[in-house]
């Protein structure tokens, strides 16, 4: 009985009790659209930290961490290749040639890490032929000789990346709805190469608006954009004797990650060219890259290695980046903050709210006592109006909040504002929001506890009460 008049008690003022579930709503969409896009940045950091930069375990030789030298190769390596073999939990695994090198082209040079690998097998290990940008070329090929795969951010800043306003480019434009007059505007810029986004940018600046900008400006960019694919790109190493040697290779394709970071110094080209390069009898092993089944394997083949590992140092992708290992680890610690303090906030709410049921219920509360109706049930019955009044907004807030995530989650939210800033740090301009059953079980502990302990006061405000002075209450 007493939960059927609680039940009747929260809709005796409609109005108060929809206003506060309609914050409790709010609150609860806000807590679970931010959680699912921590969530979403965090396994998206994690998945491309694993599969495109560091797999699950790397093997080194110990003095190589801390001077990569060409000599520095993985020692005892038919056996450590056996004890990889011999991994149930084994996906892949991958033999890389690592040398830091200059790259140059006619128009300017920068420092790159070279990896010598063999195509087929990277492709086992990591994802980096999945992100070949359009018209951005192929991936390495082990039939086709001298080629090199480079980043976006690597071919701009060599120079192979142009921007060029052609009629093809302008008729494209006119299929996707861009206004004649912008098209004109555009036809001052018809055929001039642009080596630089910054200096295109500048010539978009000179000749159109803010609001055409804003509306048009990148979608001409990516339009205009043009890679040099086939372009030379001499490479400088440094033999086994400490002598600069040079080769030419040729731009193969162009790939992009979202860590910025990574793709200006990674560029990738077969190690049997890269051998015949340096001038070694064989092909030198600096890196072992292995892939696992599941992540959670890690630390156990790790340990597994080490047995056999001798002079070389093996890791794991936690400690080759920590960056990705300490967001996936505190995703608890992100749950209790965010949610924390959106509960906290609608605590207050519903305290005020119920403070305000019993000041305006006083003479009706000294009326119960006084025929009959214990304390205990008092203090019941207020817990199972904020109780109700707290849950039905979670309800409604947690469905709301998982069907506006299973939205974003397919279309993605694109912060194209910070896009630069992202990638510089390894994040996607582009986060698919995520929200675990976990977070759902967490959120209703949140919110059934928040409604108990924000009970208290105003029950305890009732239990307060003298019903002989509470009649005599107006």
């Amino acid at each position: 009985m007493i939960w059927s008049i609680a039940w009747k008690n929260v809709w005796r003022n409609k109005k108060r009790s929809l206003v506060v579930i309609v914050a409790v709503t709010l609150g609860i969409i806000a807590g679970v659209l931010l959680i699912g896009i921590v969530e979403g940045w965090t396994k998206q950091r994690l998945h491309d930290a694993v599969y495109n930069e560091v797999s699950h375990i790397q093997i080194h030789n110990n003095e190589y961490i801390k001077n990569e030298e060409i000599d520095l190769t993985v020692r005892n390596l038919d056996e450590i290749t056996r004890g990889i073999d011999s991994l149930k939990e084994l996906s892949g695994c991958v033999k890389r040639t690592k040398i830091i090198a200059m790259a140059n082209t006619p128009w300017a040079n920068t420092g790159v890490i070279i990896y010598g690998v063999d195509p087929a097998k990277e492709k086992q290990v990591t994802e980096i032929y999945k992100k070949i940008v359009p018209d951005g070329g192929r991936y390495l090929d082990n039939r086709e000789k001298g080629d090199i795969l480079i980043s976006d951010k690597t071919a701009e800043l060599l120079k192979l990346k142009q921007y060029i306003v052609t009629d093809s480019i302008i008729e494209k434009l006119r299929g996707e709805k861009v206004p004649v007059a912008v098209l004109t505007k555009l036809e001052t810029l018809k055929d001039k190469r642009f080596r630089s986004p910054k200096d295109f940018r500048e010539a978009l600046r000179k000749e159109f608006g803010k609001k055409e900008l804003d509306r048009f400006g990148l979608l001409i960019t990516d339009e205009a954009l043009d890679y040099r694919i086939r372009n030379k790109v001499q490479i400088t190493i440094s033999d086994m004797e400490g002598t600069p040697i040079q080769g030419i290779f040729r731009v193969c394709g162009i790939y992009k990650t979202t860590n910025t970071g990574f793709d200006q110094t990674i560029v990738f080209v077969n190690a049997g060219e890269l051998a015949n390069l340096y001038g070694g009898d064989d092909i030198l092993t600096h890196e072992i890259a292995i892939l696992l089944s599941n992540i959670d394997d890690a630390g156990i083949v790790k340990e597994k290695l080490r047995r056999v590992s001798g002079d070389n140092s093996v890791r794991t992708w936690k400690e080759m980046a920590p960056d990705a290992a300490m967001m996936n680890d505190f995703m608890i610690m992100y749950y209790l903050i965010f949610i924390g303090i959106i509960m906290l906030a609608l605590a207050f709410g519903i305290i005020n709210t119920m403070l305000m049921a019993i000041l305006e219920r006083t003479k009706e509360l000294g009326m119960l006592m006084a025929i009959g109706m214990n304390r205990r049930r008092i203090f019941k019955m207020i817990m199972l109006e904020t109780i109700f009044l707290t849950v039905v907004g979670a309800v409604a807030g947690i469905l709301s909040g998982w069907a506006i995530t299973e939205a974003l989650g397919k279309t993605g939210i694109h912060f194209t504002g910070w896009g630069e800033g992202f990638e510089a740090i390894g994040f996607a301009a582009k986060v698919y929001p995520v929200v675990t059953p976990d977070f759902f079980v967490f959120t209703t502990i949140m919110v059934i506890s928040t409604a108990v302990i924000s009970s208290l006061w105003p029950a305890r405000k009732a239990l307060k009460l003298i019903p002989v002075e509470a009649l005599r209450t107006e």
